[in-house]
């Protein structure tokens, strides 16, 4: 701890008076009276002062007044007013909002109350008694200043600490994503305490910091390693404007969705090399499982996405800007039975086969089923077992006898069927060109069925399609007259020309869907 020198104001005020005296001889006994009156009292003063330890009158340390105290008491008060009661506002000029107030103590300062007492005890108890005892009856100032210490270590981890909550870093540049535009944000300085100027500064003006109560408190810039990033912007923009996209379609439905990645999506995945800057695109995997899940949600109930079978394959594609296109899938469903319906007229009303309907409930048979029974009805994806053909879709009205066969969403031709009768209907649902027969044969009718499209399967084994009209293995041609009307077994018939143009336009997956 270093001791502040300080000023010690020994002359005492001095004031002169002039005494007149008119017949020396008269006044001698009376001058020789006054001159010894105030050595007597002095000298009484001395006495009574010695005997209770009192400073002189009006003494001051600074602008304290500590006369006709004991030591005790002048230490007490010198503690009180110099130590503990008095405040110092640590000022920074440039940034008023870092001050602060802080106790001396707390800067380092320390006001010595014992030895600062213990000068102003001394006084008249010195080389010169009765000078300063007479000066004190003549109601002269005695002005002391306080014994003050000043300890850097305590200042300077006071200052330290400051600096923990002053420091601003300073801002490194980037880039960031604003208003739909990446930008690059130059760098900016900070600041901190500037500890070793702050401290030199407390030092050298001790004594006027602790009067005025005020001392400068002073900042230091700190510059950042990186000021600017704009180089790095065009390439940040090549990865953004990549474009990665996902579309799924519903062949039971016939609806396709278009989605794309987000640029705020896109945006988190980019990254740049802290020493390089080189701009690094990488898709974490449970981001991309998520965008998926997202994009579900908008299907709404009763559908989802076909899960990808490689999610590496996924973001590979994305990576290399490749569209992406995913089947979406109907879920499985259930069905409650009504009073005195069968398993067919169910299998007619859902448009599901029955024996898929007796594969997804072990134990169904025809004959066990009740009324409230409920079953598991299979997703109508089971009958589109090859990927569909979006572009192209066969549509058939029983109720009109028509089928509308379109390509690229437009109609392209129009063709009058005959559809099964009552007693063999066909029946209503979503299927899928499933297989091509140039002149398919039916044993159990001895006919040959031309141009045959297989569309599903009534029963394993056994293929309901499209055809034209079917000849007899004598030779007759059937139901030529018929078209118009349910004339068929269950399969959808055409003219001869109609059914061979549609055999060789109708690719493999192409849906078919029958209403009535």
């Amino acid at each position: 701890m270093q001791k502040i020198q300080t000023l010690d104001n020994t002359e005492p005020k001095r004031s002169s008076k002039t005494k007149k005296s008119g017949r020396a001889a008269l006044w001698l006994s009376l001058v020789s009276m006054v001159v010894l009156l105030p050595l007597m009292l002095a000298s009484s003063l001395i006495v009574a002062f010695q005997v209770l330890e009192w400073n002189l009158p009006n003494i001051q340390v600074y602008d304290l007044p500590v006369g006709r105290l004991t030591p005790e008491e002048t230490q007490a008060l010198i503690n009180q007013s110099w130590n503990l009661e008095r405040k110092i506002h640590l000022v920074a000029p440039e940034d008023p909002e870092a001050s602060h107030w802080l106790t001396p103590q707390e800067l380092g300062y320390w006001v010595d109350p014992a030895a600062t007492a213990q000068s102003a005890y001394l006084v008249g108890r010195g080389a010169e008694p009765f000078k300063e005892v007479l000066a004190a009856l003549r109601g002269e100032e005695r002005t002391l200043l306080p014994i003050l210490y000043f300890d850097e270590t305590t200042a300077r981890e006071t200052l330290e600490k400051l600096a923990e909550n002053l420091t601003l870093a300073p801002q490194e540049a980037r880039v960031e994503y604003q208003s739909g535009q990446w930008v690059a944000l130059p760098g900016s300085s900070g600041k901190t305490v500037d500890i070793e100027t702050t401290l030199a500064q407390l030092n050298a003006n001790a004594f006027t910091n602790l009067v005025s109560q005020s001392a400068p408190l002073y900042l230091k810039s700190l510059n950042p390693n990186l000021l600017d990033l704009s180089f790095v912007v065009k390439d940040i923009e090549a990865v953004i404007v990549q474009e990665m996209t996902l579309s799924a379609y519903d062949p039971i439905l016939d609806e396709t969705f278009h989605w794309s990645v987000s640029a705020d999506a896109k945006r988190s995945w980019v990254s740049v090399d802290p020493d390089s800057y080189e701009v690094r695109f990488s898709i974490p995997r449970k981001e991309v499982k998520a965008q998926f899940d997202q994009w579900e949600k908008e299907l709404g109930e009763g559908r989802h996405l076909q899960t990808p079978t490689d999610w590496n394959a996924v973001i590979t594609a994305w990576q290399e800007g490749e569209p992406l296109t995913i089947a979406v899938l109907h879920n499985p469903t259930t069905y409650k039975v009504n009073v005195d319906e069968t398993l067919w007229s169910i299998s007619l009303k859902l448009g599901m086969p029955l024996w898929h309907i007796l594969d997804a409930n072990p134990g169904l048979t025809i004959n066990n089923l009740s009324s409230g029974m409920v079953l598991d009805i299979p997703s109508k994806n089971v009958l589109l077992p090859l990927p569909p053909v979006p572009e192209k879709r066969i549509i058939i009205d029983i109720s009109e006898q028509r089928m509308r066969v379109y390509e690229n969403g437009q109609l392209i031709r129009t063709h009058v069927v005959s559809t099964g009768v009552s007693d063999s209907p066909t029946m209503a649902g979503i299927f899928q060109v499933q297989s091509h027969e140039i002149n398919a044969y039916a044993s159990n009718w001895d006919l040959f069925m031309p141009h045959f499209l297989g569309i599903y399967e009534a029963w394993p084994g056994f293929m309901n399609g499209i055809h034209g009209l079917p000849l007899l293995s004598s030779g007759s041609r059937l139901w030529a007259s018929s078209l118009g009307s349910p004339a068929s077994y269950g399969c959808i018939i055409l003219d001869l020309a109609a059914a061979e143009e549609l055999y060789y336009w109708a690719d493999p997956g192409v849906v078919v869907e029958i209403t009535r």
